[in-house]
């Protein structure tokens, strides 16, 4: 099987293809559909079949040429981009230009051979599309609000308050829309069921979770998705002087960790396991950002239980 290391950004990348024969070959593409053809037509000319591609999770500049390859027959993989940097540490790689890093890429791909991504079905698409416009309106929202919090010109304080108004009333809008087609998928519905079945999370939290991990049910377990999520412990300890604070990795979804802090504080009181969690690490003399932390992971432990076993949250499980 061919090996193609992809290093992506916002308006191109640049392709490794590893030839069965184990030759290398580099090709720079426009992030775009006409890029993906010409990609297409490049593969096509080395006769290439049977393909696993590999990229990094760079911001969302990834989306679209993944589902492209995806749709063409071929195998890929999307990784954390730590995973690369790391590997290219271990290689003692000293260069770094777009063309070294598709290499890298490639031939982190032919010796980890990392798993295989699943794109989100079209409603899960849709779901996410419409979850990530609501976010952005609401910065912008926000934004406007502290500008009028400091201006002092009648006129422009007068075009603001029309525009927060519109704001306002498009996140409603959105809010109902969101909503609304939840309802009419019921794969999407149940799973917000499950979710708002834990005690800590919302309706809205259950919708970010469902739009920016929709595979959180087939990860291979719970401590796999909340290391996806940066949600896991990170320590740094060596001989007897490297004795620094463990803290979350954040070497992940930002987006997961953003959505899950305030339901981890209202779990923290409400959801009888969360504050059960509390009182141990709190008598183990943790501090507060830790016990949030471990608050957050377990909430994304709860989320990946009750959608893989298809069961709402019932605080008395283990027992």
């Amino acid at each position: 099987m061919a090996i193609l290391g992809i290093d992506i950004s916002k308006k191109t990348f640049d392709a490794t293809l590893i030839t069965q024969q184990g030759q290398k070959h580099h090709r720079p593409c426009d992030n775009n559909e006409k890029g993906f053809k010409k990609l297409q037509r490049w593969l096509k000319k080395h006769k290439v079949v049977e393909l696993h591609a590999c990229m990094e999770a760079t911001n969302i500049y990834w989306e679209e040429l993944a589902q492209f390859l995806y749709d063409q027959g071929y195998q890929v993989s999307v990784v954390n981009p730590a995973r690369i940097k790391g590997f290219a540490m271990s290689q003692l790689r000293r260069n770094k230009t777009d063309k070294v890093d598709s290499d890298v890429v490639a031939d982190f791909c032919a010796a980890i051979e990392p798993k295989l991504w699943r794109p989100p079905s079209p409603e899960q698409r849709k779901l996410r599309a419409l979850v990530r416009h609501q976010e952005a309106l609401q910065k912008t929202l926000t934004q406007q609000r502290n500008r009028l919090a400091t201006c002092k010109d009648p006129d422009v304080r007068s075009s603001l308050h029309r525009l927060i108004d519109t704001l306002q009333t498009e996140l409603e809008r959105l809010e109902q829309q969101i909503q609304s087609f939840i309802n009419h998928h019921p794969d999407l519905k149940k799973q917000q069921k499950l979710l708002v079945s834990i005690k800590g999370i919302g309706a809205k939290t259950a919708i970010k979770l469902i739009a920016e991990m929709y595979d959180l049910a087939e990860y291979e377990n719970a401590q796999a998705a909340a290391a996806d999520a940066g949600l896991t412990p990170s320590h740094h300890r060596s001989g007897t002087s490297v004795r620094r604070k463990p803290r979350l990795s954040k070497v992940g979804k930002a987006s997961v960790r953003g959505a899950l802090y305030w339901p981890a504080i209202t779990a923290l009181q409400h959801n009888p396991i969360i504050r059960a969690l509390k009182e141990r690490l709190a008598a183990k003399g943790k501090c507060d950002m830790v016990i949030i932390g471990a608050a957050m992971r377990k909430l994304l432990h709860l989320a990946y239980g009750v959608l893989k076993n298809q069961t709402p949250f019932d605080p008395n499980y283990a027992n």
